[in-house]
């Protein structure tokens, strides 16, 4: 389309419709590339207004005044003092045909100024604007779009986005952001408002539980189910802490975020320890007002607060997406365990051999154990152990080192759970287990699992 087609086809349309500058420049949006589309819209106006000024002159006085009137009835002022020095009527101001004065530069600016007041209370290094459009804006855009044919123009989100995103990346030296921005701003057209959307701030690391009975997210009483009771002592809790909380809170209050999300890589049993390098999570802090902060701090924090209980590693800024590789890769990635157990008479040495011989590079069936029916769907797992490793401490005790995948339940490869879990140990010697202390030594690397 060369220039004469664009004014030609400018005519036709504002001969018809009243559209403000940013309306009539995006019908051109890929032609002359970096102009704004409200200053495009207000060249070929003037371009029109050069035209009709020009034809005016020599005489087509109808077809001047009738181009100059649309150009009026637009808010274009020069056409508006031209009609006023030739005497002639002036239209009254109309509200442009598609977008009804919702794209106005001191509206958009004003909107621009209270969205910046608002990020002053966040840090962030990047953001991303967004915008809702009424439907019946897009609808009239629709109709002149096919009424002439154009194929140039752009999505009118486009233009409120880039109008408030150039003004906030120039007042507060941040970047766009696309892919993951740490703030969104989503612009309403039809209520001239918007929403600050804050993405969560993730933090990966490892925790090593120091202390039985002490679960890895909050607990509630299972005879009250929360509301509170003699059992529980009105607390509505099974334990009155949980590994989540003392992790979680302590990094709440630090960023600034109105409450997080724990995600483990796996979990172990309440009476469990987790001893050795401890166990992969990710915390994901919702809404937090600081996203710069000093992890090594955050970890000196919550280990001296919670010094006797957990001790937490390692902590990194972490991502959406490793949260997921966490999530997939956490029933297959292999953890090792340590069992004292006490059976019920002596364990003999070629028991031990038994369990070193059987008990290596092969496939356990494991229906959900009984303890955990009342919150786990029956079924079958089929997991793989890799080995045990024996050392007898007493004539009746034994510890055991386990190395299995991930979601195998250890105490029942022990026991047997009654024959629920095929093969197991206490079968194989045929002595049942009187009391089993376990500790979780190691976790695979969640990135080296997923492969």
């Amino acid at each position: 389309m060369n220039i004469y087609e664009i004014i030609e086809l400018c005519m036709k349309i504002l001969s018809k419709y009243c559209l403000c500058d940013y309306c009539l420049g995006r019908q051109f949006a890929s032609i002359g590339a970096g102009i704004p589309n409200d200053e495009k819209g207000r060249i070929l106006k003037t371009i029109l207004y050069m035209h009709a000024h020009s034809i005016f002159k020599i005489g087509y006085i109808e077809e001047a005044l009738k181009l100059m009137k649309c150009l009026a009835a637009t808010g274009f002022q020069p056409a508006v003092q031209f009609l006023e020095m030739q005497k002639y009527e002036i239209p009254q101001k109309e509200l442009c045909y598609i977008c009804r004065g919702i794209l106005n530069r001191d509206k958009l600016r004003e909107l621009s100024v209270k969205i910046l007041k608002d990020l002053e209370e966040y840090e962030f290094n990047n953001f991303l604007v967004g915008a809702r459009v009424p439907t019946d804006v897009r609808e009239r855009e629709d109709s002149i779009r096919s009424e002439y044919m154009l194929t140039t123009g752009e999505d009118i989100k486009e233009d409120v986005t880039r109008v408030i995103g150039r003004f906030l990346v120039k007042e507060t030296g941040k970047k766009v952001e696309y892919s993951t921005p740490d703030i969104v701003v989503i612009v309403d057209l039809n209520t001239d408002s918007y929403e600050l959307i804050v993405n969560p701030v993730f933090i990966k690391g490892r925790y090593r539980k120091l202390v039985r009975d002490l679960p890895q997210t909050p607990w509630i009483c299972r005879n009250c189910w929360g509301r509170g009771c003699q059992k529980c002592n009105f607390t509505g809790r099974e334990y009155p802490e949980s590994i989540s909380e003392l992790i979680g809170n302590i990094s709440v209050e630090v960023f600034e975020a109105l409450s997080y999300k724990f995600h483990g890589a796996g979990r172990e049993d309440v009476d469990a320890i987790v001893l050795g390098t401890g166990r992969p999570f990710v915390l994901e802090l919702k809404h937090p007002r600081k996203r710069n902060v000093d992890l090594k701090k955050l970890e000196e924090k919550i280990n001296l607060e919670a010094a006797g209980k957990i001790e937490v590693s390692g902590l990194e800024y972490s991502s959406r997406r490793e949260l997921r590789i966490l999530k997939s890769s956490s029933p297959i990635a292999s953890k090792t365990y340590e069992a004292i157990v006490e059976f019920e008479r002596d364990v003999k040495e070629e028991d031990l051999a038994s369990i070193r011989e059987k008990f290596r590079d092969i496939i356990i069936d494991q229906w959900t154990p009984t303890r955990v029916l009342k919150r786990r769907s029956d079924k079958l797992r089929k997991k793989k152990l890799y080995y045990v490793e024996v050392e007898r401490l007493s004539e009746k005790i034994v510890k055991f080192k386990i190395k299995a995948q991930g979601g195998l339940y250890v105490k029942e490869l022990i026991d047997g759970d009654n024959g629920r879990t095929k093969p197991n140990i206490a079968e194989a010697i045929n002595n049942k287990p009187l009391k089993i202390q376990l500790a979780v030594i190691e976790v695979e690397n969640v990135k080296e699992s997923s492969g």
